[in-house]
């Protein structure tokens, strides 16, 4: 093999490779959230854990488990 088929064609250096990791990642997470506003019934349960919540209605992890045994 001469020595230009060793020389690789295309590199990346690891620092590339994390920050199109990190840029895939934070494009999944935006989508994800694309998702779930564009879902009315889910909207619909988040807006009302939200006013229970400000109400608070809140329980324990505690108590909840009470309540499921």
């Amino acid at each position: 093999m001469s020595k230009s088929e060793d020389t690789p064609v295309f590199h990346i250096t690891e620092d590339v490779k994390k920050q199109f990791r990190e840029t895939r990642d934070l494009l999944d997470q935006i989508l994800e959230t694309f998702d779930i506003l564009e879902n009315k019934e889910l909207m619909s349960k988040i807006e009302d854990a939200e006013r229970e919540f400000e109400r608070g209605e809140t329980t324990t992890l505690d108590s909840l488990k009470k309540e499921l045994q």
